[in-house]
């Protein structure tokens, strides 16, 4: 009986060692190698795209729904502009500055009134005040699929620097040694299309500055977002941009500071 109760007591006390091995190492269903972190997203370099139809509010400049119809209008060949009530005169502005730009041509002005229902506090149906609209429809201009304003800007300044002969034209070779499609990231179709258009021009072995914001306006896309545009001006062409800093001068910084 005795030697009954020792055997069982030795065995109490092996199962008990085996369960703390087992806590120690995590048990067999543990693991072994530590869990990797989910890989973070890439960050797209467009900003989000953009519909046809502009509708002017009091919240932004005239200048905001300027620059916004330009970058539509790069993308479509139609465009719908709504203004309302107090709106209109802005609507009117913003249509006239696309026009004379030659952005856009209007094709169509439609006028009429809006009426909107609205609950008063005790759940009962109203209709607002009639307010006055109008919507134009406008098609893409002869300068519309072209970049313009800042961005038009930086390209003539890229080719002002490149231009070193200051003849106000550059040789194919000049333009590809530049390396617009990389700089810029154009996907596979604006590569594409911009070989097309150097091939039209392959005779001359020359593109002047008109040609080339065209050549420009087909490797930037008009959804890049403006922190990219930028910090290529910076990074691939040396340019001074507002905000972005230069990493050559920093390295240049710290190596004479080294030096000291």
């Amino acid at each position: 009986m005795a030697e009954t109760d020792k055997k069982a007591e030795e065995d109490t006390k092996a199962t008990d060692v085996a369960t703390k091995k087992e806590e120690v190492s995590g048990g067999d269903n543990e693991p072994q190698t530590k869990e990797t972190e989910p890989a973070k997203k890439a960050e797209s370099i467009y900003d989000a795209e953009l519909p046809n139809r502009i509708i002017v509010g009091r919240t932004h400049p005239l200048s905001f729904y300027v620059d916004r119809a330009r970058r539509v209008f790069r993308i479509e060949e139609e465009v719908f502009v709504q203004g309302r009530g107090d709106n209109i005169a802005t609507t009117c502005k913003l249509v006239e500055s696309l026009r004379r730009q030659k952005i856009a041509t209007i094709g169509k002005i439609s006028t009429g009134m809006n009426v909107e229902p609205y609950f008063t506090g005790r759940g009962d149906a109203r209709w607002g005040q009639p307010t006055s609209i109008v919507l134009f429809q406008l098609k893409r201009g002869e300068l519309g699929e072209y970049i313009a304003d800042y961005q038009q800007r930086k390209v003539i300044e890229i080719f002002e620097n490149a231009d070193e002969k200051q003849d106000g034209t550059l040789s194919l070779e000049q333009i590809d040694a530049l390396k617009l499609p990389s700089a810029f990231q154009a996907n596979e179709e604006q590569c594409n299309a911009g070989k097309q258009f150097l091939t039209k021009h392959a005779a001359q072995n020359k593109l002047d500055l008109p040609n080339f914001i065209k050549y420009a306006s087909i490797l930037i896309h008009p959804l890049l977002k403006a922190r990219v545009f930028k910090e290529a001006l910076v990074n691939e062409f040396d340019l001074d941009v507002s905000g972005v800093p230069k990493h050559k001068d920093e390295d240049d910084e710290d190596l004479h500071d080294d030096e000291h």
